[in-house]
This record gives structure tokens, sequence and C-alpha cells, in this order.
């Protein structure tokens, strides 16, 4: 180890001086002074060689996930101490300086940041770092242990991301930054352009639509405004002539109302010469009206008889009634009970029987279902498992899908997962193989033939890009592994059986799982199991004890064993087939459907017998209504009688026929007195007789000519009142006849006002005066004929709303921004394609370049191992940056084509070659200070790692090349060394005492 070639300050800057850990993971206090180019840290595991790894990146600001070992910071502190301090100093940009990161890190997670020893905030730290070039989450510049295959997993794109940012070329990440956001918004502008074409179009159909919307819509108004028109002129012309009627009915009123009142006087002359014959006639009425009543009351008195005669038959018949009442009352009151009682049982009937119907829908029929469901379940657990793979790994059922298609390609069998495969009896003992078998191995294909694997992986995994895992299990009829120690001996222990025993399935995989995990050699027990760890043969390395793993390692420098005891749980992956459950939920289905029978045969009894009380109580309720009758017949009977008895007492309680009788004979008395005093006048009068039957003569022709007077003037009164009456209603007819005639005009000229927008055709401001000047020669007829016309034009035409016409104007307007929007989104986009072409004909040359730089490098490297690849730039598009992407092509055997990396397709010792090459080919282009890679020689056989750590040692150690830091447990023998390599050996044992010195060159 020779002393190193004088670097420049510039090259120097940045570099590791040295390291500094106390209180961190293994190390109590310790420093580190790594050499300026190839720096070898190796020594057994365990040692703490990943160590100082971790401590310079959770130094330089890392954040633990980096590490991939534990979540938290806290983690890495010392057992039994509160803080642990990182001290990373490096290089300075003048000569003869260092820079100093100082990070402490707290048993709360917390970490106290200085640069120089300042503190500072972490976003200033990290900014401080990141100025030397330093790129801790950059796995092209720190790899640590736990992260090797994650650099495997990293698809093109990622690995574009983090070889641009291991150049540090600012200008090239942020020129494909731009132009990925160019990108998007070209895009997002394309995507905004075709949406607002797709509305543009919809837009326009919805114009054009309405655009014959709008026509009817205008052809419609100009003939309602031609109806309007006419109308109005029809109505002003009416107008016209009903004032013209108006002025003549005006004359006939003037006339009528003159002979109404000469009519009106005449007639009450005649009126008060009538008065005095009325008062003649008055007289007669009233003895007329004496005789009237007279002849009333001898019928008010037989009408009496004949009523007191009904109310004694009725009487009768109500005693004869009351004799049978409380036979009828008591008998209707049995048929009520008796109705009471089959209602009330019909409707417990009725109610029992919805309760035993809600029962059976709304418990027992649902209850059935779903047992019936639970057991197609339980009884179809592939399916299952099928769909659940297909929501999680959707890939891994298309491989499926397509390997059932295409099973007759290959010579030997091809295996589904063995998830799919493999059955355990009882769901209770899946977890046992769940939790020993790998879930890349779970869910792998598997081959009997290795040709067959190799063409299903160049199918799958190449051309259809599944990303799913395949094996090789060797074809067989019998299984070929057996227990080392029989199960009889271990039952004392606990243990029932071994793993192998639970599992059923072909043969070929079971001899897979008893080769990889010893599943023959790993017994399963109850809990018990834990009272016996010291017992158990030493032979068994791996058991299970109820829901306990228990795994016996042997110390790597002590001849002590170590038992780890964890807990484990089901992960529900395996096909089991739980029978006690499934004897339990069918077991309990048939006792549901034994209830739901008894439920339906009740059902049926309860229908039946509702059916027997109906028809019950409509019996009684035909008896209560014949009851009901006779005791209504009875009530109206009594009713019947009161009344007549009320009348037949008013009657006798009147006075009138006694007071007419008493008058009668008091009138007669002085009629017989009369009587005897006219005949004593007889004789006296009989002498005047002569004398006065002359008088009468002349009297009575007197009376006859007033008589026949009066009969005329009778006569008279009535024609003139007939004339009155005539000439009166005459008046009120005509003047009746002008009010309408009137009103009729009024109405009109409101018409024609509501029509010309409240104006006639005499005012100054009335809207159609030319329209009506066109119609002065059609008369009304021809007008008449016009409307109907129209109005059967209008109802020919389809009714459209107003809101049309605005719905038209405003499509328009949005048509017409949409039309200005595509065009400034068509010269947007061209200004961004513009800008985007600009600078991608500056940019893609340099990045051109760096692959083909770092593809020269690898290629070089790789045939130097007798191994082929390349680096190519991947890309679906010109101006797709999304897509863009490193893609590492690598051919290990002879014959085939040049493979993508890929964690599925190469064994984890190729990648690991791949890994470091790529790594190594950077060398060449990154202005990183320094590199860290941990035991990336892992699953490399010796050849290869011979062969890289030729070419690490060729590359890290020219001149001006980055510090490397390259961690491995072991070194090959008679491998090559140089001036610049620096070999350090972490010791970490028993032996190592405090303060030995170990010699540094």
């Amino acid at each position: 180890m020779a002393g190193d070639r004088a670097l420049s300050s510039k090259q120097l800057a940045g570099r590791i001086h040295s390291v500094y850990c106390k209180d961190f993971v293994s190390y109590s206090e310790i420093t580190f002074h790594p050499k300026h180019y190839l720096n070898v840290l190796t020594g057994p595991n365990g040692s703490g060689k990943s160590t100082i790894v971790s401590a310079i990146i959770l130094g330089l600001g890392g954040e633990p996930i980096l590490l991939d070992r534990s979540a938290s910071v806290a983690d890495y502190i010392q057992s039994n101490k509160t803080s642990a301090t990182i001290i990373v100093r490096v290089y300075g940009r003048t000569p003869n300086t260092t820079e100093t990161f100082r990070r402490i890190i707290n048993s709360n997670g917390l970490s106290t940041f200085s640069v120089n020893d300042k503190d500072t905030s972490k976003k200033n730290f990290l900014a401080a770092v990141s100025s030397f070039n330093i790129q801790v989450s950059n796995l092209c510049q720190f790899l640590p242990q736990d992260r090797v295959q994650d650099f495997s997993k990293m698809n093109p794109q990622e690995l574009l991301l983090n070889t641009m940012s291991s150049v540090c070329d600012e200008d090239l990440i942020n020129s494909f930054n731009s132009l990925k956001q160019m990108r998007t918004e070209q895009a997002n502008v394309h995507a905004n352009r075709e949406k607002e074409k797709s509305d543009l179009v919809k837009k326009q159909k919805r114009l054009e639509h309405l655009q014959m919307t709008v026509s009817q819509y205008k052809e419609r108004e100009e003939v309602k405004q031609k109806l309007q028109v006419y109308s109005a002129k029809k109505l002003w012309v009416e107008t016209q002539a009903g004032e013209a009627k108006a002025a003549e009915m005006k004359t006939q009123v003037k006339n009528a109302k003159t002979q109404s009142d000469k009519l009106k006087n005449q007639h009450d002359k005649l009126l008060q010469s009538q008065e005095q014959i009325e008062k003649e006639k008055e007289s007669l009425r009233k003895a007329l009206l004496e005789k009237q009543n007279i002849k009333k009351s001898r019928r008010t008195a037989t009408e009496c008889d004949n009523l007191n005669q009904l109310v004694e038959n009725k009487i009768y018949e109500l005693e004869t009634l009351n004799k049978s009442r409380p036979l009828i009352v008591s008998e209707l009151e049995r048929a009520k009970e008796s109705c009471a009682a089959a209602r009330g049982k019909a409707m417990e009937q009725y109610s029992r029987r919805r309760q035993l119907e809600q029962k059976l829908n709304d418990e027992m029929i649902p209850e059935i279902t779903a047992y019936k469901l639970k057991i197609e379940r339980l009884r179809n657990v592939k399916m299952q498992k099928i769909d659940e793979i297909r929501a999680k790994n959707p890939n891994l059922v298309v491989a499926m899908n397509w390997l059932a298609q295409n099973k007759q390609r290959y010579k030997l069998n091809v295996y589904d997962p063995m998830i799919l495969e493999l059955t355990v009896q009882n769901h209770e003992d899946a977890k046992f193989l769940e939790n020993v078998v790998a879930q890349r191995d779970l869910f792998a294909f598997a081959c009997e033939d290795k040709g067959d694997m190799s063409d299903l992986i160049n199918e799958l995994c190449v051309k259809q890009k599944l990303g799913v895992n395949v094996i090789y299990c060797a074809p067989s009829d019998r299984l070929v592994y057996s227990p080392k120690t029989p199960i009889d001996d271990l039952r004392s222990f606990g243990f029932r059986s071994y793993l192998v025993d639970l599992v059923t399935g072909p043969i070929p995989l079971i001899n897979k799982l008893c080769a990889s995990y010893s599943i023959h050699n790993i017994p399963i027990g109850t809990e018990a199991v834990g009272n016996y760890t010291s017992s158990i043969p030493k032979a068994i390395r791996v058991y299970f004890g109820g829901s306990k793993k228990f795994v016996v390692t042997a110390s790597r420098y002590r001849s002590d064993t170590i038992l780890t005891e964890s807990s484990i749980r089901a992960k529900n992956q395996l096909i089991t087939v739980d029978s006690q459950q499934l004897a339990l939920v069918m077991k309990q289905c048939s006792e549901a459907v034994k209830e739901s029978d008894s439920i339906k045969n009740a059902i049926t009894q309860t229908d039946n017998e509702f059916e027997r009380l109906q028809a019950v109580a409509k019996d009684e309720q035909e008896k209560r209504r014949k009851l009901d009758q006779k005791i209504a017949h009875f009530n109206s009977l009594k009713t019947e009688i009161e009344t007549l008895q009320k009348k037949l007492e008013a009657l006798r309680n009147s006075d009138s026929l006694d007071c007419l009788e008493t008058n009668f004979c008091n009138s007669l008395h002085k009629d017989l007195k009369k009587i005897f005093d006219a005949d004593a006048e007889l004789c006296s009068c009989l002498k005047a007789i002569d004398r006065l039957i002359i008088e009468k003569n002349m009297a009575q022709t007197k009376v006859s000519i007033y008589m026949l007077q009066h009969e005329t003037q009778i006569e008279a009164l009535k024609e003139s009142e007939e004339q009155s009456k005539a000439a009166t209603r005459d008046f009120q007819q005509l003047l009746q006849c002008l009010e309408n005639q009137i009103s009729d005009v009024n109405k009109r000229k409101s018409a024609i006002q509501g029509l010309c927008h409240g104006e006639i055709p005499t005012s100054s401001k009335f809207p159609f005066k030319k329209e009506f000047r066109e119609l002065e020669n059609i008369d009304l007829p021809e007008l008449r004929e016009a409307i109907h016309d129209f109005q059967a034009r209008l109802e020919c035409m389809k009714s459209v709303n107003s809101e049309a016409i605005s719905s038209y104007q405003g499509l328009q307007n949005e048509v017409k921004q949409l039309e200005e929007g595509i065009q400034e989104s068509v010269n947007q986009a061209k200004s961004i394609e513009s800008g985007m072409s600009n600078l991608y004909d500056k940019w893609e040359p340099k990045l051109n370049s760096l692959v083909e730089t770092i593809s020269t490098k690898f290629s070089e490297f790789m045939e130097s191992i007798e191994y082929v690849g390349e680096v190519v730039l991947s890309k679906t598009d010109k101006y797709d940056f999304d897509s863009y992407g490193i893609q590492i092509m690598v051919q290990f055997r002879r014959g085939l084509q040049l493979q993508p990396l890929d964690k599925f397709i190469q064994s984890g010792g190729e990648r690991a070659v791949s890994i470091a090459i790529y790594s190594l080919s950077l060398q060449h282009v990154t202005h990183v200070p320094f590199r860290c890679v941990d035991e990336i020689n892992q699953g490399m056989d010796a050849t290869n790692e011979r062969h890289i750590f030729d070419l690490l040692l060729k590359e890290a150690t020219k001149h001006g090349s980055a510090q490397y830091l390259f961690v491995t447990p072991k070194l090959l023998r008679d491998l090559n060394y140089n001036e610049h390599l620096c070999v350090s050996i972490v010791h970490n044992s028993k032996t190592v005492c405090h303060g030995m010195q170990f010699p540094m060159a």
C-alpha cells in the first residue's frame, strides 16, 4: 500500500478523509481513514463492515430506508446508549482543508446536524453535502448490502435518472425535466384541444338542430304576427259596425222610453178605479173564508178519529213486540259475542300467519341461501384463490391462462403455482407451510424439463413481460425423501407429524420442497413443544409448536447453537378445505331447512283454520243482521206511535171546532129572532112591495148598467196594464241591448289594444297603420277566412319553446369561443413543440453520447470476461420522455440473444456481475467524489469474482478516478494488487484487546 499519486484540490474535493463513529451499532468508538483510490473492507460476516457504509450514508444525511434494514434511525444506537455520533470528514475545495459533517442520533429518533462544528438545519446540511456532488440516495453511487438486489429491480426510467444524477450534469438533468414538463404541457394542450374539438362538434350538431328549430320559430312568429294583425283588423271592423248599431239603438231606446211613460200614466188612473172594486170583493172573500173554516174543522174531526184508530193498532203491535223483545235482545247479544269471538280467533290466526310468513321470508330463506353459498364457497376454494390472485397479481393469472391453452407445446408436465397445486386438508396446518416456503416459490410455475423451463421463461418473462417466476422440479412418481428421525420418537415432545405429511399434491413439487426446504424433516406439534426445546434432537433444525416457529442455528465463532423463537400467523394463501366447518355449515343448513318446512306446514294449517273461522264469522254476522233489523223495526214502531200520539193530542187540544159551534148557535138565535121580527114587519113590508118592486126594477137596471161599465173598466185596465208592461219590457230590452252593444264594443277595443301593444287604430302610436291601410279593401268575411287559414297553419306548425332562441344564441357564442380556443391551443402547441424541438436537439446528442460512452465501456468490460453486453437508450417515441430509460442488455450463454437485465431471467450471480460492470462503466462519465459498494460479489462464482476484482482494480486505481469503497466478506487467493489499493480488515473477536494497534501500511 504505497503512497498516493498527487491529486489536485479539485480532484480531492468531496473524497472521504475519515469516518468517525461513537456508540453506533456494534462500534463503541472507531475512526476509519480510507485512501484516495480503491479501498477494500473485508472481514467475517457480522464483524461490522457494512456498519461503516451505514455510517457514511446516515452521517451524510441519508434516511434509514436507504439501507433497507430498519425504519427508525434510533435502531442504529448501540444497546444501553442514549445517542450515537457520526462524523464524516471530506476534503475541501482548497488545498489542505477538510469539511466536517456531524450527525448526532438521539434515542427518540431525532437527529442534530452540524457543518464544520456549527449546528444547522437538515435542509442546509443536505445542501452542503449535495454541493460536493454526493448523492446518498443514488444507487449508482451508494449500493448498500441490502439494496444490491434493488439495483436490478430498477426499471429503465429509474436507471436513467440515477445515471444522469451520478454524472452530475445539471444541464442534462434540467433539460430532461424541462422536456418532460413540455411534453406534459403538450399532452395537456392536445387533450384539452381534443376535448374542445369534441365539444365543438357536439355544439355544432346541436346548433344545426337548433337552426331548424329557429327557422320554424321565426316562421311561426311571422304567421302569429299576421294572425295578430288580421284579428285586430277584424275586431276593428266589428267595433266600427257595433258603434254604428249602438247609435241607432240609442234613438230606439229614447222613443220606447216616451211611449212607456205615457202608457204608465194611463194605467195608474185605471188602477185607482180598480181599488174601489177590490174593497167590495174583500167583504165577499171574508164570508167565503168563514164557510171554508167550518168545512175544514169538520174534516179535522174525522181525521182525529182515524188517527186514534191507527194509534191503537200500532200500540197493539208494539205490545206484541215487547213480549218477544227480551228473547230477541238475548239472541242478539249471543250473536254479537259469537261473531266477536270468531273474528278474534280469525285475527289471531291471521297474525300468527303473518309472523310465520315474515320469519320464513326474513330469516329462514336468507339463512338457508347464505348457508348454501357458504357451502359452495367452502367446496370451491381453488376458484376463490384464483380470484384473489387476479386482484393482487393479474399478470400471474394471465400467465396461467396462457399456459392452460399451450401446455401441448411442452415435453413434460408444467405445473401452475404451488398455491393452486398443493392442498392442505386442515386449514389450521396451512400456516406452517406458508411460513417455510418463500413467496417467490409459492407463486412460481414448475417445469419437469429444463428445456421447457427455458422456453417458458423466454415466453412469459421476455416476450410477454409478465414478471413471473419459473423453477425446475425433477420428474418423479414417488417421494424420494424420508425423515431422519421417525415421528414416533418425537411424539413424547408434543409432535404429531412432519410437514410433508400434511401436504398433498404432485409428487415432483413435494420432492422440490423437500430438497429446497427439508419439509420432510420439519415436525409439527402442539404448544407443549415449547417445554421440550432442550431435549429435541440436534438434527432437527426447524420445527413448529402451535403458533410458534423454532429455528436452531450454529454460531460461526463458537460451538454453541442459537434457538430463535418467533410467532407465526396464517397468510391464507394455500388451498385448504375446512372439513369441520363444512360439516358444521351443512348441519346448520339442514336444520334451517327442517325449520323452514315446519313453518310452511304451520302456515298451511293456519290458512285452513282462518278460512273456517271466516265462514263461521260470516254466518254469525248474517244472524246478527236479521236481529238488528227486528230491533230497528221495534224502535221505529215505538217512535211512530209517539209521533201519532203527539199529533192526536194536538188535534184534541185544538178549540176551533167548539168555537165554531158556539158561534153558530149564537148566530142561529139571532137569526131566529130576526126572522120573528121580520115576520112582524112582513105584513108592513108587503104593502110597500108593490112600490119597492118598481124601485127594484129601476135599481136592477142601474146595477146592470154599473156592472157593464165595471166590466169594461176591468178590461180596459187589463189592456192598459199589458200595454204598459209591454212598453216597459221593450224599453228594458232595448236598453239592455244598447248596454251589451257598448260593452261588446269596449271589449273589442280592449282586445285590439292587447294585440297592438295597448294602442287602437285611431291612436298616433298605432304600430300596424301600414298593415291596416293594406287591408282597407278586405271585407269582414275575407278577414275571417284569412284568420281561419292562419290558425290552421299555426296548428300544423310544431310548437317551439322561446328558450330555444336563447339556447341558439348562447350556443353561437360558445362555438365562437371554442373555435378561438382551439386556434389558440394550436398556436400554443406549435410554440411548445418548437421549444421542445430546440431543447431536444441540444439535449439528445449529449444523452446519446453519455449512453454510448457507458455502453462502450460496458461492452468492453463484458467482453474481457467472455460475456456480451451493451447499454441502450430505450424509448417508445421520440418525444415520449416518460418512456426514456437505460436498458442493460446481457448474454451469459452462447447461442442466446441479448436479454434485458431482469430478476426473473438472470441468476443472482449474473445480476451481480452485470451491476458491478455497470458501476465500473460509470467511472468514466460520473463526477461523484466517491462510491460505496457493499458485498456486490455475493452470488458470483470464483471466476467471475476474480474478473470483477481485476476490472475494479484497473479502473478504480487510474489517476483521477473517484474514491471507491468496496465491501466484501472474502477475498480470493492470488488476486492482483497495486500501490493504489488499500485493504482494510475488520476484526471483531474476543482476542482483539482494547488499545491493540494494527499496521496501517
